[in-house]
């Protein structure tokens, strides 16, 4: 899982993911193969319950490199490129392992998205957004649009990214995009404690909440219902649960 570009660390059924690159981590061709080859793993490392993705140096990432862009970017190279980068984001989503961001400096275009796409995401008071899309006569992509819709509503994701507005971390989180705002000397720790504390938990439980959380969104109540009881008459069952219910009551 070693690249000079992304670095994962594993510990305490925490894989904390660090992006690396030049110009504030853009997603360029030395990070983006590393990055997916990285992250497939973790989702298919059972000792990884919760994913922290992080950028290095003071930035999240500023998305995708310029430098191979305009005329040096094919349309079936791009395309392909994003269909690869959409199998992680939609595995980030709505796969069985929590992902909290850990939002330093600059969440620019694709980073935003990428921001956005984690379940939990926290800042500094140093954090940036900006859906730069627009200023460079390209539509959102990573699945921005839908992401900040979700977090924000309708009318202020299409002001962000029709007007290209940046917004501090102090906005973000008024606008619900940033769950909290931490300082960016403290965050690194405090986002680690926050995993650890997540991952000590049963794995199929953090799996089945966000599995819950994310259908709710897009079923009737009465289905819902139907699909908690079904669910937790599988969990009440379970040792870890008959464990836990026999530690409370040994409390003093």
């Amino acid at each position: 899982m070693e690249s000079e570009f992304f670095r994962i660390e594993m510990g305490s059924g925490v894989a904390r993911c660090t992006m690396k690159g030049p110009k504030m981590n853009t997603m360029g061709s030395d990070m983006i193969p590393p990055m997916l080859e990285g992250l497939k793993q973790v989702f298919a490392d059972d000792e990884a319950r919760v994913i922290v993705l992080r950028g290095d140096g003071g930035h999240f990432t500023t998305g995708a490199d310029l430098s191979i862009m305009g005329e040096n970017m094919g349309s079936t190279f791009l395309r392909d490129t994003m269909h690869s980068i959409g199998e992680v984001i939609l595995e980030l989503h709505e796969g069985a392992k929590p992902v909290i961001a850990e939002v330093d400096g600059w969440a620019v275009g694709g980073g935003f998205s990428l921001a956005m796409a984690s379940d939990i995401t926290y800042a500094t008071e140093r954090a940036r957004f900006l859906m730069s899309f627009v200023r460079i006569s390209l539509i959102p992509d990573l699945g921005g649009s839908y992401f900040l819709a979700q977090r924000a509503g309708i009318a202020q994701a299409k002001e962000l990214m029709l007007a290209g507005k940046m917004i501090d971390a102090q906005e973000a989180f008024r606008l619900g995009l940033v769950n909290q705002i931490i300082p960016h000397e403290d965050i690194a720790d405090q986002v680690m404690e926050a995993a650890r504390q997540m991952a000590s938990r049963p794995a199929k439980v953090l799996a089945m909440i966000k599995r819950n959380m994310n259908i709710a969104r897009s079923v009737d109540l009465k289905t819902f219902l139907e699909l908690e009881a079904n669910a937790q008459a599988v969990f009440v069952t379970s040792d870890e649960h008959k464990q836990d219910v026999e530690a409370f009551f040994k409390k003093p």
